[in-house]
C-alpha cells in the first residue's frame, strides 16, 4: 500500500531572520545602553518580538504545525514586554530568549518540513485499482459484467451451485471478446474451481487454476514471495476483488448490489494492510 502526502514545505531561509533580528535588536541595545540612551531595551525587546513573530509565520507556513513555535509571540509579550521579575533582567533575558528562539527555527526548519504522511484507506486503493485496469474493464460487455456480478454475489451469499453455474455462463461469454481476457478467464476458474470444493465441504489443497505472471499487473494485492503465505488464498482473494470491480464498472444493474456488498471486498484488502504498506 502507497501513501499519500499532504504539500511538502518550502525549504525557505526564513529561519536564518529568526536569530539575524533577535541578535540585532540585542546589539542595537547594547550600541544604544552605551552612549546613555534611556529607553536602549525596548530595541532588544523589539527584536526578540519581532523575531518571534518571524518564527511564528515560519511555523504556520509548514505542512506539519509545532504549536510551540506557533506561541512564541505569545511567549515574548508575557517575558519581555510585561513587567515582571523575568523581564527586569535585561540583555542577559533577551539573550537567552533570542537562542531558544533560533534552535525553535533550526528545529522546526529540520523536522517539520518534511510532508506529514497520510494512510490511503481501502477504499481509496480499490478506486485506484479500478482505475488501474481499466484497458482490462474496456473490453468486457454488458451482458458479461452481469454474469460475472452474478457469479461473486452468489458466491457471496454461500450459493455455490449458483455461483459455479454463473461462473460457466460468465467463461462461455468470454469466447466472445477480443481479445480474450486472459486475467479475467483465470479469476473466473478459480472462483469455479474453489466454490466446487466448498459446496463438497473441502478444501482445494493443490488447485488447477491459478493466477500466472502475466497477470501480476491486473491484480489488486501485489506482494513479494516471501510475503505469500498461501498462494491459493491469495490467487482467490484477487479473484474475488476483480469480479468485483469488472461487475461494479460494467453492469449497471448490479452496481447497487455490489455497493450494498462492497465492505466485504474493504475486508479482504485490510486483511493484507500490513503488507501492502510494508
Amino acid at each position: 500500500m502507497t501513501n499519500n502526502t499532504t504539500t511538502s514545505g518550502t525549504e525557505s531561509r526564513l529561519w536564518i531572520a529568526v536569530p539575524a533580528v533577535s541578535f540585532l535588536g540585542i546589539g542595537i541595545e547594547l550600541l544604544l545602553a552605551s552612549v546613555g540612551f534611556p529607553y536602549a531595551i525596548w530595541a532588544g525587546v523589539a527584536g526578540c518580538v519581532i523575531a518571534s513573530c518571524i518564527l511564528c509565520y515560519q511555523a504556520y507556513q509548514k505542512p506539519r504545525r509545532d504549536l510551540v513555535s506557533l506561541f512564541t509571540p505569545l511567549f515574548a509579550v508575557l517575558i519581555l514586554v510585561i513587567p515582571n521579575e523575568i523581564s527586569s533582567g535585561g540583555v542577559l533575558v533577551q539573550t537567552i530568549f533570542a537562542a531558544t528562539i533560533t534552535f525553535l527555527a533550526v528545529r522546526v526548519e529540520k523536522m517539520f518540513n518534511a510532508p506529514k504522511l497520510q494512510e490511503k484507506t481501502m477504499k481509496q486503493l480499490l478506486n485506484e485499482y479500478i482505475d488501474r485496469i481499466e484497458p482490462l474493464l474496456a473490453v468486457i460487455d454488458e451482458e458479461t459484467g452481469h454474469l460475472v456480478a452474478q457469479s461473486l454475489l452468489t458466491y457471496k451469499f454461500g450459493l455455490y451451485p449458483n455461483a459455479m453455474e454463473k461462473s460457466m455462463e460468465a467463461l462461455a461469454r468470454l469466447d466472445t471478446i477480443t481479445p480474450r481476457p486472459g486475467t479475467l478467464e483465470r479469476a473466473l476458474l478459480i472462483l469455479r474451481e474453489r466454490t466446487a470444493g466448498f459446496a463438497e465441504s473441502r478444501v482445494t489443497a493443490n488447485p488447477e487454476h491459478v493466477f500466472t505472471e502475466e497477470d501480476y499487473g491486473d491484480l489488486a494485492i501485489q506482494l513479494r514471495p516471501d510475503q505469500i503465505e498461501d498462494p491459493t488464498v491469495l490467487d482467490l482473494d484477487n479473484a474475488l476483488i476483480l469480479l468485483y470491480a469488472v461487475g461494479i464498472e460494467t453492469s449497471p444493474n448490479d452496481e447497487q448490489a455490489l455497493e450494498e456488498h462492497q465492505r466485504f471486498i474493504i475486508q479482504i484488502l485490510e486483511s493484507y494492510k500490513e503488507k501492502l504498506a510494508a
